[in-house]
C-alpha cells in the first residue's frame, strides 16, 4: 500500500515521544513483531500470512508479520467471542477447519500447496472461497467456506490497519493523548498530523 501512499514522508512513529508510555510500547511492539506461534502450526502461520497479503493487498513483511501474530495471540487467548452466527463454529475450530480448507483448495485446483502458487492463483482460490465455489468437498463439509473467508477477512483487515506502517499511509496521526487536537474546526490540522502530498 505504501507505493500509493497520498503522505510518502509521513512516519507516524516520529510523533511517539508524546505519546504516554502504555500507548509507545503498545504501538511500539507492532513496528517488530516476533511471531513464537501459540496457536498455529508453521505451516498454518505461513498460510495466513500469505493469505492476508492477497487479502489487504501489501506485501510489506513487517506488515504481515504482524497481522500473523495478532491473529494467532487472538486465537490463543482465553477470551471467548461475543457473538457468532448459529451454525459456525467457535472460532479456534473455524480458523483450524478453514485453514485446511485453503489447502485442500490449492491442492484441488493446482496440485500443490497455497503457498507454492502463483498471486493470480492465490487470488482465484480466495475469491472462489468467498464466493463459496469449493472443489475440495470434504474439508468444507462441516463449513461454510463463505463464512471462514468473511471472518478471516474481518480479521485481517483489523489487524493490517493497527499497524504504524499503514497509519502513515493512511495520514492517521496516532494517538492524540494526551496532548489532544487544538486545531479543531473543518479543514484544518494541527502541525503534528499528516499533510496530504507532503504539503
Amino acid at each position: 500500500m505504501s507505493k500509493n501512499s497520498r503522505y510518502p514522508a509521513y512516519d507516524v512513529w516520529a510523533e511517539h515521544t508524546h505519546w504516554d508510555d502504555h500507548t509507545k510500547q503498545v504501538v511500539g511492539s507492532r513496528r517488530s513483531p516476533q511471531v513464537a506461534y501459540q496457536f498455529f502450526s508453521h505451516s498454518e502461520g505461513l498460510l495466513v500470512q500469505t493469505a492476508a497479503s492477497e487479502l489487504v493487498n501489501d506485501h510489506r513483511l513487517e506488515v504481515l508479520t504482524f497481522v500473523t501474530q495478532h491473529l494467532d495471540e487472538a486465537l490463543a487467548s482465553p477470551i471467548g467471542e461475543a457473538q457468532r452466527k448459529v451454525g459456525v463454529p467457535p472460532k479456534k475450530q473455524l480458523y483450524r477447519w478453514g485453514l485446511a480448507g485453503i489447502e485442500a483448495e490449492s491442492q484441488a485446483r493446482y496440485g500443490t500447496g497455497y503457498v507454492a502458487l502463483k498471486k493470480e492463483e492465490q487470488q482465484a482460490i480466495l475469491q472462489e472461497i468467498a464466493a463459496g465455489r469449493t472443489q475440495a468437498k470434504e474439508e468444507w463439509s462441516q463449513l461454510s467456506p463463505v463464512d471462514f473467508f468473511k471472518r478471516f477477512l474481518r480479521d485481517a483487515v483489523d489487524a493490517y490497519y493497527s499497524h504504524p506502517l499503514v497509519w502513515s499511509d493512511i495520514g492517521y496521526g496516532g494517538p492524540a493523548y494526551p496532548r489532544g487536537y487544538v486545531r479543531v474546526e473543518k479543514g484544518l490540522t494541527d502541525p503534528w498530523e499528516a499533510k496530504a502530498d507532503d504539503k
